[in-house]
């Protein structure tokens, strides 16, 4: 255990299984334990909590107490998660108590166990914050957070409201207005089926300054009324489930077209809800037309993930978007030539990953190795270093060989 922590440092505390012989002492947690030293505790900037924490109450378990000791050392935190899978409903109290008291904390997020009847009190006493992250916010928090955003307000430029969001109503919704409409950059908004698109949309035609938009998309037959004009938009993410049939698909693709038409989007991320579904097949060759059409004169980022285009459209999108930065997608093996063909145009392109799908075991092996791998950085503009296809990851970099000369080498990361 070194005896002084790099600066800027991350204390995390993550149990993976729940330890039944664990006491939540702090001599149980060696880097807790090295950071609360006299030297190391003022270099301490963020704290994060998570994992199978053990549901017995104190004294059987004193983490709770443990933490907040650590909490009063650590005087710089200026990022705080405290999200664990299981816990004591106690086991954060004493250290919601002492939030208030650090003058650097700009960030927190919390889950469940810090919006109780007990702690959603404590919770909202803290201020100075840039950035609030609820994941699955109740009725308990919910009612207390107009309140608490108008203290926040001065500062607060990200309100993230992620997961399990059932309980945000549009009147919900509306009430937050009035305290974020100023100063806002940031939005993420979870699943509410008692929101429509007609009250996420005009929610978000409110909010004129936005940088950054996560929503989570499902069906509805209702098309919204409301068009939100997001002027400064650069990030959007949709998190969605994958769609079965074609008119799933190019619902969910009319959908993002509706939020992005009037932003300069740079960067645009699919994230596959797999909790509802496994991997779709069915193009989303529509949004892609789209991107290419009216962004591709911004567009650095297309993080596509496991969503799956067209030969087609990858290659409209690597012919025509000529700033990509960083691209992800699933499809054909073909896809891969295509994009080959098109690498000498895509100078500024870093990294790419590649999901490829209706391929047989034989050809995705020949694909997914070292030397095909190697062909394809070599091939690129210097720029390109790092390359995935079907999970295995490759990258490139200059080495310096034992006659001193530098070779250019790609290596599985």
């Amino acid at each position: 255990m070194p005896t002084r922590l790099p600066y800027d440092v991350l204390v995390q505390v993550m149990e993976h299984v729940l330890n039944l012989r664990d006491r939540g002492t702090l001599s149980e947690r060696p880097v807790l334990s090295s950071a609360c030293t006299h030297q190391n505790a003022p270099l301490v900037q963020e704290l994060l909590i998570k994992g199978y924490i053990s549901t017995r109450p104190p004294p059987l378990f004193v983490l709770s107490t443990t933490l907040a000791d650590a909490i009063q050392k650590f005087v710089n935190l200026s990022k705080v998660t405290f999200c664990p899978t299981t816990f004591h409903e106690g086991l954060f109290t004493e250290s919601l108590e002492l939030l208030p008291k650090l003058n650097h904390l700009r960030e927190l997020t919390v889950n469940i166990s810090c919006m109780g009847e007990q702690t959603a009190p404590l919770l909202a006493r803290v201020e100075g914050l840039r950035r609030l992250t609820l994941h699955s916010p109740g009725r308990t928090i919910l009612d207390r957070l107009p309140n608490w955003l108008g203290k926040l307000s001065p500062n607060l430029i990200g309100l993230h409201l992620k997961d399990n969001c059932g309980s945000i109503t549009p009147g919900v919704l509306r009430s937050f207005l009035p305290h974020i409409r100023a100063n806002l950059r940031e939005v993420t908004l979870g699943l509410s089926f008692s929101l429509a698109d007609e009250d996420v949309f005009s929610f978000l035609a409110e909010l004129p300054h936005l940088e950054r938009l996560e929503l989570q998309y499902y069906l509805q037959l209702k098309e919204p009324n409301t068009r939100p004009n997001l002027p400064h938009l650069k990030y959007f993410a949709a998190k969605y489930t994958p769609p079965s049939t074609r008119r799933d698909a190019l619902a969910l693709c009319k959908w993002i077209r509706l939020v992005i038409s009037h932003s300069p989007v740079e960067h645009v991320q699919l994230i596959c809800d797999n909790d509802h579904g496994g991997i779709s097949n069915v193009p989303m060759d529509s949004i892609i037309d789209h991107l290419v059409k009216k962004h591709s004169t911004t567009l650095r980022v297309l993080d596509f993930g496991r969503a799956y285009v067209g030969v087609g459209a990858a290659k409209a999108v690597f012919s025509s978007c000529l700033l990509l930065e960083e691209v992800h997608v699933a499809g054909r093996a073909t896809v891969l030539d295509t994009f080959q063909e098109c690498l000498p145009r895509l100078r500024r392109l870093h990294t790419a990953g590649f999901d490829i799908r209706n391929a047989k075991a034989k050809t995705k092996k020949q694909l997914a190795n070292d030397e095909a791998a190697t062909k394809i950085i070599s091939s690129g503009e210097p720029a390109l270093r790092r390359l995935a296809i079907d999970g295995t990851k490759w990258e490139g970099s200059w080495v310096s060989g034992p006659d001193g000369d530098v070779h250019f080498v790609v290596s599985r990361s």
